[in-house]
């Protein structure tokens, strides 16, 4: 029996690959109605069609002849730029998105994954420090400096992921997904994901990955596709603010800072490789904190343009940006326990979830090299020792 062509799962790859319905059509030499035909299931394309589909693409074949066997419902996606990022930048970083919610769920089978903690509760929005008290205790840190954010988020059960796309619009994003098999079982996932690249600042990585979280602390239920622009803004100060205290305490950040000269700029250059934040975080921190005034404010301001300081600030360029280990650590675990093979992995998600991933894919989502999901065994190239023990016992 003839596999039916999925043209839902063509368009998912087209997004993935931030082409248009006009541009795939030009690198498959057909028309872009036709391409839109093929999406819209009103015609199937030919087997040599389909081949070259793969080739452009870059997914199995497999991928566009089947159907989910799982629903995954969004409570909408949280992007730190929304307002300025481009449809274009977030879809393929959404479709990741929902590829690294299969990997955890798949993962979730065989790891146990810290829990995220349903005691955060707050009883109104000016309980700020209250809350990240509670953030802290809850991973067991005490008021001081934090030197990996993403390592925290982890610790906390996010699922945290690094994607190499280098949007300079899309700092960061997140959403809450729930996921759902055929036997209505349903599991919930909260999914940060953050970019890579060399002009990425682990400076600001910090902020972002505090504020996504700030988003699922203070903004549970709400879907903030529906709100206008400036019910989003809200939500955004809100976030930003939440993810100020939680990195830079009053009782510790603000202390110190109070015992410095607050409206020199060298103070927040030398406090920066200590807190892990960006100058102009401490500067925004510092006037929430009435340690200086608006007119200071704006001195701080200057005097980094006065240094350019700004974009990049210093040390931005000289210190790498850090990366999620929860995956990678999951498949070694699974690996080295003799549990599945690496080439196994992507071969149980096809079967449990009708999802063909390519080994690129899952290498990007887990942060592994590709190769781990690839099977050598069977490989015609036999190599052997030189007889190098007799050369050297003579």
């Amino acid at each position: 029996m003839n596999k039916i062509f999925n043209g839902q799962r063509l368009k998912e790859a087209r997004l993935y690959n931030k082409l248009t319905i006009t541009e795939l059509g030009e690198k498959l030499n057909v028309t872009k109605q036709m391409i839109s035909k093929y999406e819209n299931q009103n015609i199937d394309p030919s087997f040599e069609k389909s081949l070259q589909l793969t080739t452009i693409l870059g997914y199995p074949r497999e991928f566009f002849y089947t159907e989910d066997t799982f629903k995954i419902q969004s409570e909408g996606t949280f992007f730190r730029s929304r307002l300025t990022a481009t449809q274009k930048s977030k879809d393929p970083a959404s479709i990741a998105l929902r590829y690294s919610v299969i990997v955890r769920d798949f993962l979730e089978q065989y790891i146990d994954f810290p829990p995220l903690d349903e005691r955060i509760k707050y009883e109104t929005l000016t309980d700020y420090n209250k809350i990240a008290r509670q953030m802290r205790e809850y991973v067991g840190l005490d008021n001081g400096p934090i030197p990996d954010i993403i390592e925290i988020a982890e610790l906390m059960g996010f699922t945290v992921i690094s994607m190499d796309y280098d949007e300079s619009k899309v700092d960061a994003f997140s959403s809450m997904n729930i996921i759902e098999n055929d036997s209505g079982e349903a599991a919930q996932y909260f999914v940060i994901v953050t970019g890579t690249g060399e002009s990425r600042s682990f400076y600001r990585q910090q902020f972002s990955i505090a504020h996504e979280m700030a988003h699922w602390v203070l903004h549970q239920n709400i879907n903030p596709q529906e709100l206008d622009k400036d019910e989003y803004k809200i939500m955004e100060d809100e976030a930003n603010k939440l993810a100020s205290i939680f990195l830079l305490p009053e009782e510790t950040f603000g202390a110190e800072l109070a015992s410095r000269i607050t409206d020199e700029i060298d103070t927040y250059y030398s406090l920066k490789r200590k807190w892990n934040v960006s100058m102009a975080a401490m500067i925004k921190r510092a006037r929430d904190l009435h340690l200086i005034n608006s007119d200071q404010e704006v001195k701080l301001y200057k005097q980094m343009h006065y240094r350019k300081w700004k974009n990049p600030e210093p040390f931005d360029l000289e210190t790498k940006t850090t990366v999620p280990v929860a995956f990678k650590q999951s498949l070694e675990l699974l690996i080295d326990e003799g549990i599945l093979k690496g080439h196994e992995i992507p071969i149980k998600i096809a079967e449990q979830y009708n999802l063909y991933l390519t080994p690129k894919m899952l290498g990007m989502i887990c942060g592994v090299n590709p190769a781990i999901f690839i099977d050598n065994s069977e490989s015609r190239v036999v190599l052997k020792l030189k007889d190098f023990k007799q050369k050297y016992s003579m």
